[in-house]
């Protein structure tokens, strides 16, 4: 669906702007490059991440090979198509604040269910429960986004030996 409506936008803006003809064989060469892509990384199968690699790869040099007054409005036009890492990373950071704000929830409660006064110092949350909530939306691989600056900013640490991902208060 998602080839399906980039191929009908492409052939649409490469007929108006008069700029470089967009074929079958230009869709074909993405489903190539997905499973290139996905052998790159030792996988039988193409997931969503090898097909929006090969797609922002094929958009950026189809863009990249029109005339230079049309280049910034078909930036605009496929920005839906080239997401950038750092959306991932605003979906990631979204994903881990809920995990550790439903931990906190929990936390609360079991402390006043065992009339414990203090609260608690850490929350963790298990690795494997994050890689798992990625998955659902289709981010793969969370090891970049762990030892990223965004993580760390956001005040979350990655004990790696216990898999858990911690935040202190």
């Amino acid at each position: 669906e998602k080839i399906a409506s980039l191929y009908v936008q492409l052939r649409k803006e490469s007929s108006s702007s008069g700029g470089v003809p967009i074929a079958v064989r230009h869709i074909e060469s993405i489903m190539r490059m997905s499973e290139a892509h996905a052998k790159m990384h030792l996988r039988d199968y193409v997931r969503d991440d090898d097909m929006d690699a090969s797609i922002r790869m094929m958009l950026e040099s189809f863009i990249s090979a029109q005339k230079f007054s049309v280049r910034r409005s078909l930036r605009r036009s496929f920005a839906k198509f080239m997401s950038s890492g750092e959306d991932r990373v605003h979906l990631l950071l979204h994903i881990l604040q809920d995990m550790m704000r439903n931990e906190a929830m929990y936390q609360t409660i079991r402390r006043q269910q065992l009339k414990e006064k203090d609260l608690p110092q850490v929350l963790e949350v298990p690795l494997e429960e994050f890689e798992s909530r990625a998955r659902d939306r289709r981010i793969y691989d969370v090891a970049e986004f762990c030892g990223g600056p965004a993580f760390e900013e956001a005040g979350y640490g990655l004990d790696a030996r216990r898999r858990m991902i911690i935040r202190n208060f």
